[in-house]
């Protein structure tokens, strides 16, 4: 019997063997594949396509570091907001991923899978960002966890149709590599330990968006049985008109007229006309300026359309935000602001959010309401009630309305992530991202643990969290020991676990909150990416 035969790290793909290496965990030792091709590189004509199956090597593949990330700056406004999140090679030919698998589990063990997408603004990420090691919790869990690079950007959201009318390029190429790399874990999990029939995906919030934006694609219940859905930005879609004059500038910018000669620049061209182009049009277009598109065939419509009509209604979905989503951004400028001033910015807000004018007493009403919460707070009153108004109008109110229009027979969970950032030197609270080191136990990753004051309570919470995570990717219910009994969310109810030091089940949290948007949800207007 040849080496290779007895190397149980070797494992076969329907591209190629490839051979993993064993890392030691205090849940015992977990296998790991690194940096597997699953997509051929999208390089030269193959740019603004759609990727193709990566083609099939001859011997053995050894995995033992990870691949290139994708294209993307390495510093700019949100290097360095929290630990653990940097990338080291990037690359155009980035179509790789990584599978973790507990060391004793073999072609028969039939694990629940879990597949994770990061997040990153659609500009940033990838999968060796210590942050996202998933060593712990495969091991932990007794699940197989796989993780996958995606195009970002320019290079993964350019919406071409209007430069060559889409027969030379794609849409949401970005989209199209994670549904690759899912097809990809639905081929050859099962070599892994996995049961490619208990697929859960799992993301934050782009990553999480961006399951939202699979979610609506048709037939995706045949790839994933369960989505959770960490702090997604619901309903930012962009749509045609608005992608149209993203790749007008981007051409202009870069001064290519055709497909070909936007072929022909480097990587680095690419990246600093994306930055340009992202800088001229933040007042315009928003934050996300490349973002996935609704173009009618695979993006049918924005997430919250598509679900409420029905939409992966045979995907069990685990939804859920964090208490304070946006005071990890402050923005200063709005201390300095009297009413008037907030609610201008308000009624401004509200005017993108939904694409109709509120007007501006109702504007001031909804600022009345966050000025007031946050009079008993030790931060300044105005950024402090800025974050928490833009935090419901982008975070957690989107949240509850996907929540509350999913059909009855469709398995919903909501969260509340409340747990509170313990650094004495910062009152950043359950700020967005937080969850994180959680979902994979990495405290220790990146200075993680002093960034949030992590205790006692925090490590029991993480172990509480994953249990609930890897019970839903079993069964379909995330209920535990640990938590107790996890209800399915309805209308009526609103029944929402309270992830804390004592976690809890709880009615309608948000209902206060909920209350002062009430009338400003019309669901006869559009709101901000929801086609007329």
């Amino acid at each position: 019997m040849s080496d290779t035969e007895n190397d149980t790290s070797v494992v076969g793909t329907t591209a190629g063997f490839v051979r993993g290496t064993t890392i030691t965990t205090p849940y015992g030792p977990t296998r790991r594949w690194a940096g597997i091709p699953y997509g051929a590189p999208p390089v030269g004509e193959k740019r603004f396509r759609a990727a193709t199956p990566a083609e099939p090597w001859t011997g053995v593949l050894d995995t033992d570091r990870f691949g290139p990330n994708p294209i993307q700056a390495t510093s700019g406004p949100f290097s360095g907001v929290v630990p653990g999140m940097e990338v080291t090679e990037i690359s155009e030919d980035c179509l790789n991923l990584n599978v973790w698998s507990p060391a004793a589990a073999t072609a028969s063990s039939a694990l629940p899978v879990m597949v994770w997408v990061y997040g990153g603004a659609f500009v940033t990420g990838g999968t060796s960002m210590e942050t996202y090691d998933a060593a712990r919790l495969a091991a932990e869990q007794e699940i197989v966890v796989v993780t996958f690079n995606y195009r970002m950007g320019a290079l993964g959201f350019l919406d071409l149709r209007t430069i060559d009318g889409g027969e030379t390029t794609d849409v949401n190429c970005g989209l199209r590599d994670q549904l690759l790399a899912l097809k990809w874990v639905s081929e050859n999990v099962a070599h892994f330990g996995g049961d490619a029939q208990r697929v859960t995906v799992f993301g934050e919030s782009a990553g999480a968006g961006s399951i939202m934006h699979l979610l609506t694609t048709d037939g995706i219940g045949a790839l994933v049985r369960g989505a959770i859905v960490q702090s997604p930005g619901i309903d930012l879609t962009i749509h045609g008109d608005t992608s149209a004059r993203v790749a007008q500038v981007f051409v202009e910018k870069a001064g290519a007229v055709t497909v070909a000669e936007l072929r022909a620049l480097t990587p680095e061209q690419i990246l600093e006309t994306q930055q340009i182009v992202s800088a001229r049009l933040l007042f315009d277009v928003g934050t996300m300026v490349f973002h996935p598109v609704v173009d009618g065939t695979l993006v049918p419509a924005t997430p919250s359309v598509a679900l409420a009509s029905g939409a992966a209604s045979d995907v069990s979905l685990l939804v859920g935000y964090t208490a304070d989503e946006l005071r990890l951004f402050p923005d200063p400028r709005a201390d300095d602001l009297d009413r008037e001033g907030m609610a201008a910015w308000a009624r401004s807000f509200l005017h993108a959010r939904m694409a109709r004018d509120p007007g501006i007493d109702v504007a001031g009403e909804l600022v009345d309401h966050y000025t007031a919460a946050a009079v008993n707070t030790s931060r300044p009153a105005g950024s402090d009630a800025w974050g928490a108004l833009t935090t419901d109008g982008n975070m957690r109110q989107p949240v509850i309305r996907v929540a509350d229009s999913r059909p009855a027979d469709a398995p919903t969970f909501v969260y509340q992530f409340d747990w509170q950032a313990r650094h004495a030197a910062r009152d950043i609270g359950a700020f967005h991202a937080i969850d994180l080191p959680f979902t994979f136990d990495t405290f220790g990753a990146g200075g993680w643990s002093d960034f949030l004051g992590v205790d006692d309570d925090a490590r029991r919470l993480g172990s509480a969290m994953r249990s609930a995570w890897s019970a839903f990717a079993a069964t379909g219910d995330p209920s535990t020991a640990a938590l107790g009994p996890w209800p399915r969310y309805d209308a009526a109810s609103r029944s929402t676990m309270v992830l804390d030091s004592v976690s809890a089940v709880v009615t309608d949290p948000l209902r206060e909150q909920r209350e002062w948007w009430d009338g400003l949800w019309d669901p006869n207007c559009r709101p901000a990416g929801v086609p007329h």
